[in-house]
C-alpha cells in the first residue's frame, strides 16, 4: 500500500485501518488526483493536506515540503491530524536545528522542557553528573571546548565568557549545553571507540539528520596541518592513528570525541570520521548529539565558539 502525502505509510495508519481515510498516493499521483475529485463529489470539500500538495506539486508533506508542518496540519479544526501536537513541535524544533546559521541576534529555542528537567535535577546533582561547577547567584559554570558557560536556570539564559566579558552563547552551543545538563548522568567512559552508526539512537541519523561535518571538509579538506592547529586551539590533542590527521577532543567534561580527516587528492575526496565514547548513548539525545557534531565542525572552520 502506498505512503500517502502526509509523509505516513497507509499500512502503518491506524486511521486507514480503521476506514476513516483511504490511500491517496503521493500529492502527484493519479490517485491522488482521482481522490480530491471524489471527496469534492461525495463530501463537498476535499482533504486539506492533500489539495495543499496536489496544488505545490508535493509529493510527500512531510519529506518535501518546506513549510511542513504547516496550519494544514495544526490549525482550527484538525488540531492533532494526523499527527499529534508533540510530534509536530519535535519536527519544528529539529527542522529549526537544521536550518540554523547562528546568526548574530539569532537564537536557537530550548524547549521549556529542557529547563524543567534541569530545574527537577537540582543544581548539587548536575554538578555531580555533568562536572560543571556552581557560581555566584545560584547560576552553573561549564567547561565546553576549553571555553566557559554560565548557566542561569532562574532566568533561563546561558551566556559564555570573551575576553573577561559575558556575552550570550550562540546558539548552537546554548543548546546542546542545555540538553546536557538536563540528560546527563554520572557515568565513566567506556574507553570504546563507535560511530554515530553504533548508536542506540542510530535512526536519527538519516536522511536530513545525517552528521553535519562539511564545514571541516571545506576548510581542511587538503590540509591535515592546519586542521591539526585549528583542532590544538580548542584543547586537542593529536593521535597517531588512521587518516591524514586524527584529534581527540573533549567537547564536554564527560564527553569526547574523535575526528579522523582523511584529506582529497585527485582521485577522492577528502572525509571526516566522527567518534565517540560509546558513554555518549547515556549523556545526549540524538539532536543533541547531532547539533554537537555541526557545532564542533563550525568551531573548527570558523575558529569561533
Amino acid at each position: 500500500m502506498p505512503t500517502g502525502a502526509c509523509g505516513i505509510n497507509c499500512d502503518a495508519c491506524r486511521l486507514n485501518q480503521q476506514g476513516v481515510c483511504s490511500s491517496c498516493g503521493s500529492g502527484t499521483s493519479e490517485q491522488a488526483r482521482l481522490k480530491l475529485e471524489a471527496q469534492e463529489r461525495l463530501l463537498g470539500a476535499p482533504c486539506p493536506l492533500l489539495a495543499c500538495a496536489r496544488l505545490n506539486r508535493i509529493d510527500y508533506c512531510l519529506r518535501d515540503c518546506d513549510q511542513f508542518p504547516c496550519e494544514n496540519f495544526s490549525g482550527d479544526g484538525i488540531s492533532g491530524y494526523p499527527f499529534s501536537s508533540g510530534y509536530l513541535n519535535m519536527q519544528k524544533r529539529r527542522r529549526k536545528l537544521l536550518e540554523n546559521s547562528d546568526q548574530p541576534g539569532e537564537q536557537l529555542p530550548i524547549p521549556e522542557q529542557h529547563w524543567q528537567e534541569i530545574r527537577d535535577r537540582g543544581l548539587e546533582d548536575i554538578v555531580r553528573c555533568a562536572a560543571a561547577t556552581l557560581a555566584d547567584g545560584g547560576m552553573l559554570k561549564l567547561e565546553m571546548l576549553t571555553r566557559i558557560l554560565r548557566i542561569d536556570t532562574s532566568q533561563q539564559q546561558i551566556e559564555i565568557e570573551r575576553q573577561g566579558r559575558w556575552q550570550p552563547a550562540p546558539s548552537l552551543p546554548a543548546f546542546i549545553a542545555a540538553v546536557y545538563l538536563a540528560k546527563c548522568r554520572s557515568v565513566a567512559l567506556s574507553g570504546q571507540w563507535v560511530s554515530e552508526k553504533d548508536l542506540s539512537c542510530r535512526e536519527f541519523f538519516r536522511g536530513p539528520h545525517q552528521l553535519r561535518t562539511e564545514a571541516v571538509l571545506e576548510r581542511f579538506g587538503h590540509d591535515a596541518d592546519d586542521f591539526l592547529a585549528a583542532a590544538k586551539n580548542y584543547g586537542g590533542v593529536e593521535i597517531d592513528e588512521s587518516g591524514d590527521a586524527t584529534v581527540r577532543l573533549w567537547v564536554l567534561p564527560s564527553i569526547p570525541v574523535k575526528l579522523i580527516l582523511w584529506c582529497g587528492d585527485e582521485e577522492l575526496e577528502p572525509a571526516l570520521t566522527v567518534l565517540f565514547d560509546k558513554s555518549i548513548d547515556l549523556l545526549l539525545p540524538g539532536d543533541g548529539i547531532w547539533a554537537l557534531v555541526q557545532m564542533v565542525c563550525e568551531t573548527l572552520a570558523q575558529q569561533s565558539l
